[in-house]
């Protein structure tokens, strides 16, 4: 018998939907273009198929929270945990310091909201 998704999980999938579909957009954008000015910014094809591997990645993350697969919440906490880890390095080598922290607060909330109680139950029992 599987629980009714938890509210949380619904925006986090949605977040990780909605940005990984924009990536997906805008990073074929930058990859044709990376295609047309590849002899002046060699490294924009590869970057952009890169930011293009994991925009794919993101969507398929939150259609995963978002249907309660069991192995979702591991993978959005090491990626969250991983997140907040760059922005710490982001913040101690002067990169800015408001968007930063906003990163690490979203991301240490996400990892501890996928560690309650409900939110467990939930991906258990689908």
């Amino acid at each position: 018998m599987s629980t009714s998704r938890p509210f949380g999980v619904t925006l986090i999938s949605a977040y990780y939907l909605i940005t990984g579909l924009i990536g997906v957009v805008w990073n074929l954008l930058v990859s044709v273009f990376g295609v047309v000015l590849v002899c002046f910014v060699p490294g924009m094809l590869a970057g952009g198929i890169w930011r293009l591997i994991t925009s794919v990645l993101s969507v398929i993350l939150g259609a995963s929270l978002y249907s309660g697969k069991d192995w979702a919440p591991l993978v959005s906490s090491i990626i969250a945990g991983l997140s907040a880890f760059l922005s710490v390095l982001d913040v101690l080598n002067g990169g800015g310091l408001i968007w930063p922290v906003i990163n690490i607060i979203v991301n240490v909330g996400v990892i501890l909201y996928l560690q309650q109680p409900n939110v467990k139950r939930f991906f258990a029992t689908n």
